[in-house]
């Protein structure tokens, strides 16, 4: 009976989750990005506390400092990423001509010669595309400056975040403490060894992940800046981001600067230093960047952290990315528990003794 509770109180937690996920959908984004930061920032608010130093405080004082980095931020760094972004897209009609009329035909060639055949046509991927190329960035431009609800979507993340980062970094242990409350005690010694292994993972990855991506949104730019690649800092930044799914970076990265060389013209000299800065990126993040973070943060294998961020966007959209690691090792963390009952079950044991 006591593992029918477990199973039932089990089941009834993580649709009761569910279900307010889905009542608060319109405030899912800031409320999603406030618990991941005062989740992370959690251990240290707990170390200041112990030093005698008021929660509500050092909330606030936290809230002010992320305020006014956020503002210089959209102040002096987003109009030149944005700016750049938008450049790189109004290059795509030249990459396309470039595809057309100079890489299809090399690869026609080639493939000719090796197999001994005439050259055959080959369809344009731009053929499938019913977008026109050299009016996509101003398509893009107004179809978001049109969005209403692109622009409430900022507004309510402008507004809410903050609201939401500062009661969740001042109460975060005492709504922990209340759902702890609420677990039956009979099945609390379960509870607490599940959430444990999940906040134990969980933490592990993000601030893993978190570190790594921010070193290399600092690195790209950098390196690609020395080099001398137009657009560096777009480049650079997005490439970063990437990270977030292993070895996008290096798939996106690549693309990118191919895709702003070729569009560019550039010459030898500076194709050569784009790629030895590239590379130099790739092994400083191969050989110690994540052997020494990563490693120390144990987590998520790769192929599970790929797999959840590529169903759960699917599923979900942009919040499912957000939300794919954190449920990966959910997933993770309830699929050895399940196991493990398993493997403890009269059904299992008795089918061993048959």
């Amino acid at each position: 009976m006591r593992n029918n509770r477990g199973k039932i109180f089990f089941v009834c937690f993580f649709i009761i989750i569910i279900i307010i996920f889905a009542f608060i959908n319109i405030v899912i984004g800031p409320l999603i990005i406030s618990f991941i930061t005062a989740y992370l920032i959690n251990p240290v608010f707990e170390y200041l506390e112990k030093k005698g130093i008021n929660r509500a405080l050092i909330s606030f004082i936290t809230i002010i400092v992320l305020g006014i980095l956020t503002f210089f931020a959209v102040w002096l760094f987003i109009p030149l990423l944005l700016n750049q972004i938008e450049n790189l897209i109004t290059k795509l009609p030249t990459f396309k001509n470039y595809i057309e009329l100079h890489l299809v035909p090399k690869i026609q060639l080639i493939i000719s010669d090796i197999t001994g055949q005439k050259q055959y046509k080959i369809l344009h991927i731009y053929d499938f595309i019913p977008i026109n190329l050299e009016n996509l960035s101003d398509t893009i431009l107004s179809r978001i400056g049109a969005s209403t609800r692109f622009i409430a979507s900022l507004l309510i993340i402008a507004i809410f975040t903050p609201l939401f980062s500062y009661f969740l970094m001042r109460d975060f242990n005492k709504i922990h403490k209340q759902i702890f409350d609420l677990v039956p005690i009979d099945i609390k010694p379960i509870f607490i060894e599940f959430i444990e292994e999940v906040d134990k993972k969980l933490r592990s990855v993000l601030r893993g992940q978190s570190l790594v991506i921010l070193i290399l949104c600092f690195l790209y730019p950098t390196v690609f800046l020395i080099a001398g690649l137009p657009a560096a800092i777009a480049v650079g930044i997005l490439t970063g981001i990437c990270r977030l799914v292993p070895y996008m970076d290096i798939l996106v990265g690549s693309f990118l600067c191919f895709f702003v060389l070729v569009t560019n013209a550039a010459d030898s000299h500076l194709i050569l230093s784009v790629s030895l800065a590239f590379l130099a990126v790739q092994c400083l993040d191969a050989l110690f960047i994540t052997p020494r973070i990563l490693g120390r943060f144990s987590g998520l294998h790769p192929s599970l952290v790929i797999l959840s961020v590529l169903c759960f966007g699917d599923w979900f959209g942009f919040y499912g990315i957000l939300l794919a690691i954190p449920l990966a090792a959910v997933g993770k963390v309830s699929f050895k528990l399940i196991l493990r009952t398993y493997k403890e079950s009269v059904f299992f044991k008795n089918g061993n003794n048959g």
